[in-house]
């Protein structure tokens, strides 16, 4: 029996992967609704080629395709990112589960940056978010304005608009967001609601143990999530790999920090523009990986904004 804790993306997505599999789990969660929080944005080809193995279809959930992020003043092209209405990808994943708690063989933490379940993270970076929904007129693009501590973001939901910010400094995500709102025209409304939240910006290899005992972790609690705040894919990915290796836990580590190489170098950047001394060294590797999967840039893109 394997008891899963968390019941968010990677949390659910195990739960179904391992109902395919025949193999029993239960899931628990402490909340009695999915939230509409952060992390809308999926990479559309590999979130709808996971989602498929437990029979969804990602494109049921789309809400719009961004044909462009702006970032400061740069534009970039959109190449695979989709905004997903993931309140009701989630709420349709829960209407088929049963919430319960049992003793289990092997407990798994889906708790992201909680880490409820694990051992705590030496020196954890914690991140904190402020959200808002409003509502705009407004070309359906995605806004970011970047800067060293962090970041703030506009993302269309098909009429309504997700506006908040995220960064290393709690007391300057209001003025974030203020700069956002100046630089891309988006003027301060009445929000239909706000809420604040959590992102763990470690890479996996700090975020070991993976394992603890009975207790293996899975997406955010292990720092499945990019330097750019992307945690959905990583989480489901992390969730598939965790489904392929419950026989022998002793080679999930190994698996994790092999398929996600990339997310340590972009959180090794993300660390040394905070710490004020970017390492430029790691940008084309960087470059040419996202390049593939998110948006059409160069590295001449990211100095222009870093420098």
């Amino acid at each position: 029996m394997i008891q899963i804790y968390g019941a968010g993306v990677a949390g659910t997505y195990l739960y179904y992967l391992l109902a395919k599999k025949g193999i029993k789990a239960n899931i628990f969660d402490t909340r009695k609704t999915p939230d509409c929080r952060c992390a809308w944005g999926f990479t559309y080809s590999e979130a709808k080629d996971l989602y498929s193995k437990i029979d969804l279809n990602l494109d049921d959930y789309i809400l719009v395709k961004p044909k462009n992020l702006f970032v400061n003043d740069l534009v970039l092209k959109n190449k695979n990112v989709v905004i997903v209405d993931k309140l009701s990808l989630l709420s349709d994943l829960w209407s088929g589960l049963e919430f319960r708690e049992s003793n289990s063989e092997i407990i798994v933490d889906a708790t992201g940056a909680k880490r409820a379940f694990l051992p705590k993270i030496q020196n954890d970076r914690i991140m904190r978010t402020l959200q808002f929904l409003e509502r705009h007129e407004k070309d359906e693009n995605i806004f970011v304005y970047f800067e060293r501590h962090g970041y703030a973001w506009a993302f269309p939901l098909g009429g309504e608009w997700h506006i908040g910010a995220g960064g290393a400094f709690e007391n300057r995500l209001q003025e974030q967001i203020k700069k956002l709102r100046e630089h891309f025209d988006f003027p301060e409304k009445g929000s239909k609601c706000s809420c604040v939240g959590e992102v763990r910006m470690l890479p996996p290899s700090k975020c070991r143990p993976f394992v603890s005992g009975k207790v293996v972790g899975v997406g955010e609690a292990i720092g499945c999530v990019s330097g750019v705040g992307e945690g959905n894919v990583p989480a489901l990915k992390s969730a598939e790999i965790l489904s392929e290796s419950l026989e022998n836990l002793e080679i999930y580590e190994k698996k994790i920090l092999g398929e996600f190489k990339w997310l340590e170098r972009e959180q090794k950047f993300v660390d040394s523009a905070l710490k004020g001394r970017p390492a430029y060294h790691l940008l084309p590797m960087i470059i040419a990986f996202e390049s593939k999967r998110l948006f059409r840039h160069s590295i001449f893109d990211f100095l222009r904004v870093f420098i």
